[in-house]
């Protein structure tokens, strides 16, 4: 984050509103959807979808949105809502960025190297939950 004339923080990406700041909101904006089934996904407007889909690639910043047919047992539950995210996406329901949430994925890193974790998040790691 970086802060403007009034020394408020500001996000230099795009999509600020999308990002989540920490691992404990991440999961919150992930976990609203869980209990949806697909119907319920489909009805969802716009911005929530976006925020639950931004929030579960900040957590799992190692996958990526085309190989979920193969991703790990351990994330299956997210599933439904990468389904419904990739719908959206074929249809033009939502843009090549708003699927592709690199900006999520960038910050979680920078969040990662902040606290002296490895550069990366390592294969289907969470976020470490004692930040919380």
């Amino acid at each position: 984050m970086i802060a403007d004339d009034n020394d408020e923080p500001k996000h230099p990406e795009g999509s600020p509103e999308l990002i989540p700041e920490d691992h404990a909101e991440a999961m919150r904006r992930f976990e609203a959807v869980l209990t949806l089934d697909p119907a319920a996904l489909a009805r969802l407007e716009k911005q929530e979808l976006l925020l639950a889909w931004w929030s579960f690639c900040w957590l799992e910043a190692a996958l990526h949105p085309d190989d979920a047919s193969v991703w790990p047992e351990e994330v299956a539950e997210a599933l439904p809502l990468a389904a419904e995210a990739c719908r959206r996406y074929e249809v033009g329901e939502i843009e090549d960025g708003e699927y592709y949430p690199a900006e999520a994925v960038r910050h979680r890193i920078l969040h990662e190297r902040a606290k002296g974790s490895p550069p990366q998040p390592q294969p289907h790691q969470k976020a470490n939950s004692s930040e919380t």
